[in-house]
């Protein structure tokens, strides 16, 4: 199996993250971010959000190995192929750029998934 270890990961990280930002919604609600000492002067927890970014399909190694495995489902393998070919994998740069948009505008739900190509 190439690919199966792989999304499972994916599906567990999207679990994670909604869940750890269901989990911790009640301190965001009761924390204020100009604080983190509470009414006895004792630390309270600091509120924030989670995010779930999805880079895109980016230029790695292991996109490169994938786009020479044989073994691999033929859809993949020929997407991977084509679009090491085409140079049209995501560069490294390219989606750090727009998860630091997206983190410094602030305005994603805590939990959500956001997609590289949503954004």
């Amino acid at each position: 199996p190439t690919m199966s270890i792989y999304c499972s990961g994916k599906a567990a990280r999207d679990m994670f993250h909604s869940v750890l930002a269901k989990e911790n919604a009640q301190i965001n609600d009761d924390a204020t971010t100009s604080s983190i000492t509470d009414a006895n002067n004792e630390k309270s927890p600091v509120p924030f959000k989670v995010l779930n970014y999805a880079p895109g399909a980016c230029e790695t190694s292991m996109t490169d190995i994938l786009a020479e495995s044989p073994g691999l489902d033929g859809g993949i393998h020929d997407y991977l192929s084509s679009a090491k070919k085409d140079q049209s994998l995501v560069k490294a740069d390219e989606t750090a750029k727009k998860l630091i948009g997206l983190v410094l505008k602030d305005e994603f739900e805590s939990g959500s998934h956001v997609d590289y190509w949503d954004l």
